[in-house]
Parts: structure tokens; C-alpha cells; sequence
């Protein structure tokens, strides 16, 4: 039988440890999200409200060096490893996008629900956050 000091420790100890998991779970969420949002835009906002200050400085700062990884290798390595059979791929945009935003091979006008053949790569991103959705058939 644990006496009152002994238990008193034991629950403090599984109250840090429990602690420290939420902390490294959601360190884990932010950093996935780095992935798939992208690593040059702001959070989603309806994300973005729930974070604390702390989660919020530590996704860019992941996001930054991410970004500084690839730029000294000249690399992007959120693409997919495997290959895709086409490289082009026919999205349709959600959310107005506005004009002037320049992809690698083209710029267009990403008004709502207009219609696009994209790079994968560039069109990765938009999908992720859910401005864009890949048309499929």
C-alpha cells in the first residue's frame, strides 16, 4: 500500500508525463501541418485560433527551416516520392483566388469555380488547404 507522500509523487509524475504527451502530440499536428498546408502561407484561421502563442511561433519556426532546408538543396521534399503517371493534373478552384498569382510554368486568374490544368506540384498545395480540388475521370 502507497502512503500519502508516495502518492502524492506517483500523481505528480503521471500528471507531468500526461503533460508532456499532449505537448509532443500537438507538436507532431503543427508539424504535419507544415507539410500539408505549405510552407509559405499563413495558417487557416479557423486553425490558426487554436493555437496558443507557443504553437503558433513553433510552426513558423518549423516552417522556416523546413523552408531553408530546401532552398540550400534546391529540393522540394513535400513532393510525393513515388512519381505520378501525368504531371499535369485539371483542378477546379473553391475559394476566388484572385489574379496574378504566378505558378512555375504559367499565371492565371484562380477565380471560384473556374477550371485549370496545373502542375501537380503547384496545385499540391491549394488542395492541401483547400482552395483547389483535383478533378478525377
Amino acid at each position: 500500500m502507497l502512503s500519502f507522500p508516495s502518492l502524492h509523487v506517483e500523481i505528480r509524475f503521471l500528471t507531468i508525463t500526461y503533460y508532456l504527451l499532449h505537448r509532443y502530440n500537438r507538436a507532431e499536428i503543427i508539424r504535419e501541418l507544415a507539410w500539408k498546408v505549405g510552407l509559405l502561407h499563413e495558417l487557416p484561421g479557423e486553425i490558426q485560433e487554436k493555437f496558443s502563442d507557443s504553437e503558433e511561433q513553433y510552426f513558423k519556426d518549423h516552417s522556416k527551416s523546413l523552408k531553408s532546408y530546401m532552398s540550400q538543396l534546391s529540393l522540394d521534399v513535400k513532393v510525393d516520392m513515388v512519381p505520378p503517371k501525368d504531371p499535369y493534373i485539371k483542378v477546379r478552384v473553391l475559394e476566388d483566388l484572385g489574379s496574378g498569382i504566378i505558378l512555375s510554368d504559367k499565371s492565371a486568374n484562380f477565380a471560384r469555380h473556374s477550371m485549370h490544368f496545373l502542375k501537380r506540384t503547384d496545385a499540391e498545395q491549394y488542395i492541401a488547404r483547400g482552395l483547389m480540388e483535383e478533378l478525377t475521370g
